[in-house]
């Protein structure tokens, strides 16, 4: 049973780049932190047609929302819930300011050891998202050729084009932007994912424009990767399943605070 609607506030961390669908039109995978029910936890938002919201109710990663949710009957995952969209309204924004502190604070009770314990802990209790730190010195970067879409798809992409005449044609990008990375964790093998988030698609699309088709890769590469995972970041990774395949984990997005942020908190921890 879907039960009864409450109100939610969540901190948005996730949004990955649009999907088409048959059922939704379009949607996206939103997940994030709930932050009213004492002790912050991972949810997830679906489904969130979000180039189809109003102006005033799209939002971007980090801000906090308030919106109308209830157990999603499709999906057994503890964290999914089906929002309402037109009750969801935009509260705050967490910014960048003293190298994402005020984010670090509110997500680090949440970081798992691992991805490999992430995925133990799927096996036990269904849970299907999570937020670790890449072992140090692990992490390795690189784009590959995407899948074109397949041409129910593509005809999606023209439907859409015609029902809402105003709304940017969804594009296809023809890149994976892959993560091979170990976790620290004794049994770790190492894992291989590519990131969904859909900040690397609009920078796809962005470095394109600005650098045409010679430069756009050396420029992916020096964002996603070389600035990214500079010594003074501390680099942890959002993932999350899929409901027909759960012991399957997808890179969602990437999180960032500065290093001394992270030190200066464990130094507390330890003096406490």
């Amino acid at each position: 049973m879907a039960g009864a609607w409450e109100r939610a506030r969540i901190l948005i961390t996730v949004k990955t780049y649009p999907e088409l669908s048959t059922k939704y039109r379009e949607t996206s995978c939103v997940a994030g932190i709930r932050l009213d029910r004492g002790t912050p936890e991972h949810v997830r938002l679906f489904p969130v047609p979000f180039r189809l919201l109003s102006q005033e109710s799209q939002f971007t990663k980090y801000t906090i929302i308030e919106v109308d949710v209830r157990r999603h009957h499709q999906d057994r995952r503890p964290e999914s819930l089906r929002p309402n969209p037109d009750t969801l309204k935009v509260i705050d924004r967490i910014g960048t300011s003293d190298g994402w502190r005020e984010r670090y604070s509110i997500l680090r009770p949440l970081i798992a050891p691992s991805l490999c314990a992430i995925k133990r802990d799927q096996e036990k209790h269904g849970t299907s998202l999570g937020l670790f730190r890449p072992a140090a010195h692990t992490v390795d970067f690189r784009l590959e050729p995407a899948e074109p879409w397949p041409v129910s798809k593509a005809a999606l992409a023209d439907q859409m084009d015609l029902l809402d005449q105003d709304l940017r044609q969804l594009e296809w990008v023809p890149l994976e932007f892959r993560y091979r990375l170990r976790c620290d964790d004794s049994d770790c093998t190492g894992h291989d994912m590519a990131l969904r988030d859909w900040e690397a698609g609009e920078s796809y699309r962005k470095y394109l424009r600005q650098y045409g088709q010679q430069g756009v890769e050396e420029q992916l590469r020096e964002r996603w990767f070389t600035r990214m995972f500079a010594p003074d970041h501390v680099v942890h990774c959002f993932v999350g399943n899929l409901a027909k395949r759960p012991r399957t984990f997808m890179l969602l997005g990437l999180f960032y605070p500065r290093h001394g942020v992270v030190e200066n908190y464990q130094e507390e921890l330890f003096s406490l």
